[in-house]
Order: structure tokens, then sequence, then C-alpha cells
């Protein structure tokens, strides 16, 4: 099977727009990652000061910070999945790179690289914020009596 010039200069153009639409989306994904990680932090520091500094929560202490431990799970479930997508765009890009010829490659060999992956560390931090809002929980209905 032979291709035209006319056919292997549109199949050239389709792969760059594929790989101009992956790093585009790969970009935004990373964006998103940490735009959302950052409200979560502001979330939680708002829940956190809401469960010990406000008097006037005091009955509903165990409430509050059940909200923490729910927020901390929703949020932890939606950087995993925005990291699955990100990876999905880094393996397009690879592979268009591959098919292009491209000595040098954009994504660089995560595999490879020393020190510790962030998705490990998102994971530990994501871990023991959800641990401590479990040791709040438990210390606030052990601690206090309700009526």
């Amino acid at each position: 099977m032979s291709y035209t010039d006319q056919e292997e200069k549109t199949n050239i153009s389709i792969l760059l727009e594929l790989y101009r639409q992956a790093c585009i989306s790969s970009r935004e994904y990373l964006n998103l990652r940490y735009k959302r990680f950052a409200i979560f932090v502001a979330i939680t520091a708002l829940i956190g000061a809401a469960t010990f500094a406000i008097a006037e929560l005091h009955p509903y202490h165990a409430t509050v910070s059940a909200f923490g431990i729910i927020m901390t799970i929703l949020f932890w479930l939606l950087d995993f999945r925005t990291e699955k997508s990100f990876l999905a765009k880094q393996r397009r890009i690879r592979a268009c790179e591959k098919l292009l010829g491209v000595v040098d490659y954009f994504i660089p060999d995560t595999e490879n690289q020393p020190g510790i992956p962030v998705a490990i560390i998102m994971h530990l931090i994501f871990a023991t914020i959800l641990m401590g809002w479990i040791a709040v929980e438990i210390l606030i209905i052990t601690t206090y009596e309700f009526v």
C-alpha cells in the first residue's frame, strides 16, 4: 500500500493537529489540578477554622469535621481523575512524537526521574489530611456528649 504525497501531507497535518490538541489539553489538566488543589487547601483551612475556632459551632463540630472528611475524599477523587486524564494526554503526545520522528520528546521519561513522583506526593497529602480529619472526628465524638 503506497501513499500519495497528498495523502501523506493529510496524515501529517492530522497528526500535528492531534499533537497540538493533546499538548493544549495536557497543560489545561495540569493547570486544573493545581487550581483544584489550591481550592482544596482553602476549603480545608476554612473547615479547620470552623471546627476549632468558632465557639458558636461547638454543638456541630462533629458535623463540620465530617464535612471535612467528605470534602477531602471528593477532592482526592477529582485529583485522581484529573491525573489519569493528564497521563492519557501525555501518552498521546508521546505517541504523536514517535510517529512524527521527534528526537527530543516534549514529555520527559518520568519513570526514571530522581525523587518521589508528584502523584505519590499528592496521594500522601490527601491521605494525611483525611487521616487528620478522621482523628478529629473520633476525638470530637469520644470527647463530647451529645444531647
